[in-house]
């Protein structure tokens, strides 16, 4: 999977984060703009995210033992495993 990102000023296209997302399978950004979710397939497959303001990368879950269905389906799969971690609760601040 490749993305490019437009600079208005120069009227350039430049790969946006090369090398990252070679393995990349689905993608889509949140709802905020802010990241771009993406699955990894291979021997290690996971749900990832690329923080768009600085190129930084997450893995949010392992899919390893995840029974998937097959690849036309995996941006469903993804939506919905994106919903059930946002159904999650916020983890506690420490008080200490």
């Amino acid at each position: 999977m490749k993305f490019k990102t437009y600079d208005l000023k120069t009227r350039k296209w430049t790969d946006f984060a090369p090398g990252m997302l070679v393995d990349a399978v689905n993608s889509m950004p949140s709802p905020d703009g802010k990241y771009l979710y993406y699955t990894i397939a291979g021997t290690e497959p996971r749900v990832v995210r690329l923080r768009f303001a600085d190129h930084q990368i997450e893995t949010i879950t392992s899919l390893k033992d995840f029974n998937r269905m097959n690849d036309t389906n995996i941006g469903a799969s993804l939506r919905m495993a994106l919903r059930f971690l946002r159904a999650l609760p916020a983890p506690r601040k420490s008080t200490h």
